[in-house]
């Protein structure tokens, strides 16, 4: 159902809050860990067309396999193409275009079962292009073709109502997929074919009308797929026409962004560490380690890629 960047070739650390503590979403607060050392610290992509979620430890470089890989038919994964993180170290993903998430224990690895999956008539899914989750771990989806988000509390499982909806005209909601949150809370979504990135302050329910909106020909936006933020609040964008676009804190409106990194063919994942390395997945490969003050076509600082990897279809990034 996926209808993105694949076109192009002929054929994204998720997220967190808009709850009571903000600042301690888990994507900011992966972004606070120390520098990845190759110890404990591992990247995740979901990787589509393998079937899998895979990890690696965050230094591995080269043709390296994963240290994760979670596959086979008792996962329940066809073609995961979302995927995040919560803070204690559970996985969640889900499938293209699929209306249901499976969460895993932050241990499992090979073909394991789901610890829990949320799905059904009432948790009103629709085709899932985005997962985030904020600072009490509540779960946030981005349906795609409804343009709405959906929350789901903590620990949800099963056929359950979401807490939380936003969608509605006002919204300039428009085939969303990847959010992510700032340290204020608020909740960017990206527009991938509305080639924009909208906002919303922490709280905002229902019809809400964004507290920003970056968009314009100054953005040089066209495909924005999976967007972080870095330590510094500087908003990055795995956009699949272009690579990562990395906009200034604060950005609003028709702004330029302040770097444009454009040797990632079909960005589908970006993070960033806690020295404000940018990490970047393009949908094939390589998973790239790029300088903070990367800019244009910029040589990775490390690059995982090769035959071992597996790397097949990689969306999303997330550091645990």
């Amino acid at each position: 159902m996926r209808t993105l960047a694949w076109s192009t070739f002929a054929l994204m650390l998720t997220a967190c809050s808009v709850g009571t503590n903000p600042v301690a979403n888990s994507q900011f607060a992966q972004s606070q860990m120390s520098r990845p050392d190759g110890g404990g610290l591992r990247i995740f992509t979901a990787n589509r067309d393998a079937n899998s979620i895979i990890a690696f430890k965050a230094k591995a470089t080269g043709n390296v396999a994963p240290v994760v890989t979670i596959k086979g038919s008792k996962t329940k994964l066809k073609q995961p193409d979302s995927l995040a993180v919560d803070s204690a170290g559970n996985i969640y993903a889900a499938d293209d275009g699929g209306t249901q998430v499976e969460v895993f224990a932050p241990n499992a690895n090979g073909n394991v079962k789901p610890s829990r999956t949320i799905g059904g008539s009432k948790s009103q899914l629709g085709p899932t292009e985005g997962l985030a989750l904020d600072g009490s771990d509540n779960l946030w989806v981005s349906n795609f073709e409804s343009s709405a988000i959906t929350e789901y509390a903590a620990g949800a499982k099963g056929n359950v109502t979401p807490i939380d909806t936003i969608s509605g005209g006002n919204t300039e909601l428009d085939e969303p997929v990847g959010m992510a949150f700032d340290k204020s809370g608020r909740l960017f979504v990206a527009n991938v074919d509305g080639m924009s990135i909208v906002a919303f302050a922490s709280g905002a329910s229902g019809n809400a009308t964004p507290v920003v909106t970056i968009q314009g020909s100054n953005t040089g936006l066209e495909r924005p797929f999976a967007i972080a933020f870095d330590s510094n609040d500087r908003l990055l964008v795995a956009d699949e026409d272009v690579g990562v676009l990395v906009f200034a804190s604060g950005a609003n409106g028709n702004v330029s962004p302040v770097a444009t990194i454009t040797g990632v063919g079909s960005a589908d994942g970006v993070t960033a560490d806690a020295e404000n390395h940018i990490y970047a997945a393009g949908f094939f490969g390589p998973i790239d380690e790029y300088a903070k003050n990367a800019n244009g076509n910029a040589t990775p600082l490390r690059s995982i890629q090769g035959s071992k990897t597996t790397i097949n279809g990689a969306n999303y990034l997330a550091l645990h």
